[in-house]
């Protein structure tokens, strides 16, 4: 998305996606310039946006207009769902940085799945997309992608967990909108093409 250089490693991807991104600024930002130095030691890592993945894949056969409307759809059903104390903004909860078992898992975040907004959302979009045969949600921030040894990504988790504690209230994130994010090929072609407010 943001990175000219393609890593050889990086399975291409054909499919939307909807991501929530962080609303506050300075915290994209910040989180951006993890992402950007955890790259920089992995070269051809691939530099891409903060984002919290809500739901992959939705076919790309699928009509840019139905995807918003489905999309605002589930989000009105989710406030409807929530309680109104919870649905100002959407807050999540990171915990510590850890290492996963795919690349676009490599380094990552967990959130906390205690977030009763959260998950209502991912059901409602589940539901309202109609995409069936999905795994388990596991809700996370990618900090690297890449194919790395076991190792070197207990390297990686330590650095990037050691720069995530410099950051001042970056474990709690707000987020204010859905992007939706059209992923074909490897990251850096991935774009964003729409957006809905959560609220």
């Amino acid at each position: 998305m943001t990175d000219a250089t393609k890593d050889p490693a990086a399975p291409p991807l054909a499919a939307y996606a909807l991501w929530l991104v962080p609303s506050n600024s300075q915290q994209n930002q910040q989180i951006q310039d993890v992402i950007n130095e955890l790259s920089s030691l992995e070269h051809p890592s691939p530099i891409f946006v903060p984002h919290i993945t809500l739901i992959h894949p939705i076919p790309l056969s699928t009509r840019l207009n139905d995807i918003h409307k489905t999309l605002k759809e589930a989000i009105s059903a989710t406030i409807n769902n929530t309680a109104k104390s919870d649905a100002e903004v959407l807050k999540v909860e990171l915990n510590k940085a850890e290492k996963g078992s795919k690349y676009y898992q490599c380094i990552l975040a967990p959130i906390n799945k205690n977030n009763d907004r959260l998950l209502e959302l991912r059901k409602q979009v589940e539901e309202k997309f109609d995409i069936g045969n999905l795994p388990e949600y596991f809700p996370h921030l990618s900090l690297l992608y890449g194919n790395l040894r076991e190792k070197r990504k207990d390297e990686l988790v330590d650095i990037a967990q050691s720069k995530l504690d410099q950051l001042n209230g970056i474990n709690s994130l707000e987020v204010n909108e859905v992007v939706i994010v059209s992923c074909v090929g490897t990251a850096e072609k991935w774009e964003i093409v729409g957006r809905e407010r959560l609220n």
